[in-house]
């Protein structure tokens, strides 16, 4: 079916021109902008699938978030954690069979993508089972959940959005400009203020409890994901907002930057 939008591959388009091509520089890939619109529409079902998961798995958190104590609330939490690993073992899984048998599989996987992606599950293949465990009820453990899920369902889907949207038309660069605004500001609190707040409180819980091992392997895993939040989250749409105020002034002049 999405082989055959025109819309869709418009907007894959669009996205090559902003975003895109410096990707493909940073992965060390040289897709063309035809080659770029190939993989990316095979992969948008997938993404579809990625931020409606974050949404369901971030959701069950809720009650627990909201300060619901009781067993069923925890347990609905706990629910989200395990949704959360068992995507991401998917995933990975998903990534080596693409990487080594498919014929294309080291185009479409390159080295830096798989590392980055190996990264980015770290911490609930390592720790997400553990704390379902030992720390069911911890309620830092729940809102970390909850924001990481929900920091992310909101900005795939944004930019799921966004990448639709013709910024020569300045009702469409409106959006794109205020949609961006947003996708920082919950970025920066989700992903980061909050983060640093929930990962201190939780290290903090497993040095008092003497779990030596999880602290040890927790460590590693939040400096590591630490700099994933900074640098593939909060960071880009830093840049992309920055971009918009900087030449969103003008609907002439620099704006082929934006577009």
């Amino acid at each position: 079916w999405a082989q055959q939008q025109d819309w869709l591959k418009e907007s894959l388009g669009r996205e090559y021109d902003r975003v895109g091509m410096t990707m493909c520089t940073a992965l060390g890939v040289n897709w063309t902008r035809d080659r770029y619109i190939s993989i990316m529409l095979n992969d948008w079902p997938k993404m579809q699938g990625i931020y409606l998961q974050h949404f369901v798995g971030g959701a069950l958190c809720l009650p627990a978030v909201l300060g619901y104590s009781e067993s069923w609330a925890v347990s609905l939490a706990c629910l989200g954690i395990l949704s959360e690993i068992g995507w991401e073992l998917s995933d990975v899984a998903d990534i080596l069979i693409t990487r080594t048998c498919q014929v294309d599989g080291k185009e479409r996987c390159p080295n830096t993508m798989l590392g980055i992606m190996m990264l980015h599950h770290s911490m609930s293949l390592t720790l997400g089972l553990p704390c379902v465990l030992k720390y069911r009820t911890l309620r830092e453990l729940h809102l970390m959940t909850f924001n990481l899920q929900w920091a992310a369902a909101i900005a795939i889907s944004m930019n799921e959005y966004t990448k639709t949207l013709n910024l020569s038309n300045p009702t469409e660069q409106l959006k794109f400009r205020i949609l961006n605004l947003i996708g920082f500001l919950i970025m920066a609190w989700m992903r980061g203020f909050e983060w640093f707040r929930l990962s201190l409180k939780l290290m903090t819980v497993l040095h008092d409890d003497n779990e030596w091992s999880m602290l040890a392997v927790g460590s590693v895993v939040i400096v590591l994901m630490s700099a994933f939040n900074l640098i593939l989250c909060i960071y880009p749409f830093a840049r992309k907002m920055t971009k918009d105020i900087n030449f969103g002034s003008s609907f002439g002049g620099k704006k082929k930057d934006l577009l």
